[in-house]
């Protein structure tokens, strides 16, 4: 039975019936907010067994998870008994950059993302969290508009916040923010993948403009989410066809979920689709597994993860319709214990070819080694095609270049000379 197929029947009969995805903002009242209890929004819980997973006690509870998103508002009722912090190294200089109380585009983003890990259901919204006992911290990339960085040792954005979340303990890191891949950042990633963290990060949607090959998602060591309905369809395209990403790792929902705010107003909802929303599902999903089981390595718990997709137990195969491994799968994730399996990224066939084995085994041996310096990245250079110059080719044009134009000069000198020589003859005849 083909990935797709296989999501079919399983989203069908678990889930309850599709509701439409809207972007229209809708009132937080239990009368008519498509985020309120019964009414479905949360679909995704009920698919992946998420209340049973809480009722045997598996809540997150002890696991540290790392959200890197550009803002949030941590002062929201849906925090509220939660374990979030802010991250006490921040990006920008200005510590407030990463925390605001404007309800503009990416603080409900970066404070949906960090609800549907924690949140405690009430509120705007009432997102509820899929690990709500994680210790969660969130590194704040600061605003849209940008902000002045502290130093990040050559490192991007996105590399300077996972080198902070592994050396503060995090076992889970997840974003949802696209950015674009650099080769600076191979020795952070290699970091993490070395210290057995799993890193969950979002694929760009379809229509966002964003060049898929290019995105950080298509590093080694990372899982790249692409977003689901319920019925398990992939999201569409302007022409209705389907918005594949060959690379994917794992599909989850990421169709029809409230927001927690909307539109400048923390107290407004809205229906929302797109892979942000099925990244912290599958980093949740993960923090369960993590507190099931302790001693397992991030990179044992991806292992694990590749092997339970669509609600069985089986070898990994993945496939480049767009659902890479299938639907990631909440009851067999805890059902497959993984210390049988290495501890070893399986996730080396990325696009972007970074890092590499030995730059991983580096960092087993050494820990993390910083850039040199903040390199182009390789996607950038292969885009650049026959524009892209080798300036040790330019050597001899260069030299040409001068011995000409001294031949130049020196001509120009001696007809110079001749012709004041002729005006003095000239001056003496007469």
């Amino acid at each position: 039975m083909s990935h797709r197929h296989r999501l079919w029947s399983l989203l069908g009969s678990a889930a309850l019936a599709a509701i439409m995805c809207v972007s229209t903002p809708l009132a937080a009242s239990a009368a008519d907010d498509s985020s309120a209890p019964g009414n479905n929004a949360q679909w995704w819980a009920d698919t992946y067994g998420v209340g049973a997973a809480h009722a045997a006690g598996l809540t997150g509870a002890g696991v540290k998870v790392a959200v890197i998103e550009s803002q949030i508002n941590p002062d929201l009722p849906v925090f509220e008994g939660t374990n979030l912090s802010i991250s006490d190294k921040p990006l920008c200089k200005s510590d407030g950059d990463a925390v605001t109380t404007e309800a503009n585009s990416p603080a409900i983003h970066g404070t949906t993302i960090t609800a549907m890990i924690i949140g405690n259901g009430t509120g705007a919204g009432l997102v509820s969290g899929i690990a709500p006992d994680a210790d969660l911290t969130f590194y704040g990339l600061g605003p849209q508009a940008g902000c002045t960085k502290n130093d990040t040792g050559g490192l991007s954005d996105f590399g300077f916040n996972v080198k902070n979340a592994v050396d503060d303990g995090a076992r889970v890191i997840v974003s949802a923010v696209s950015m674009v891949a650099s080769e600076a950042d191979a020795p952070v990633i290699a970091y993490a993948v070395a210290r057995g963290v799993a890193i969950v990060a979002a694929y760009p949607n379809p229509n966002s403009g964003v060049n898929v090959a290019k995105d950080y998602t298509g590093m080694n060591g990372v899982v790249g989410v692409s977003g689901i309905d319920s019925q398990g369809n992939l999201q569409v395209q302007d022409d209705g066809t389907p918005f594949v990403i060959p690379s994917t790792t794992v599909v989850a929902s990421g169709c029809c979920l409230p927001t927690v705010g909307w539109a400048g107003d923390w107290s407004a909802s809205s229906s929302r689709q797109g892979s942000s929303y099925a990244a912290p599902t599958v980093a949740g999903m993960l923090a369960l597994a993590a507190q099931k089981y302790p001693e397992a390595t991030g990179n044992q718990l991806v292992h694990a993860l590749l092997s339970s997709t669509n609600g069985a137990q089986h070898e990994p195969v993945r496939a480049d319709d767009g659902f890479g491994y299938g639907a990631a799968w909440l009851p067999t994730l805890l059902e497959t214990d993984p210390s049988s399996f290495p501890d070893e990224t399986p996730l080396m066939q990325g696009p972007f070819g970074a890092p590499t084995a030995d730059q991983i085994a580096s960092a087993r041996a050494n820990g993390f080694e910083a850039p040199e310096t903040q390199r182009q990245s390789t996607f950038d250079r292969e885009a650049a095609g026959a524009n892209t110059f080798d300036v040790g080719s330019l050597v001899p044009w260069i030299i040409a270049a001068v011995v000409g134009l001294v031949i130049v000069a020196a001509a120009i000198t001696v007809i110079v000379v001749i012709a004041q020589r002729r005006k003095v003859r000239g001056r003496n005849a007469s």
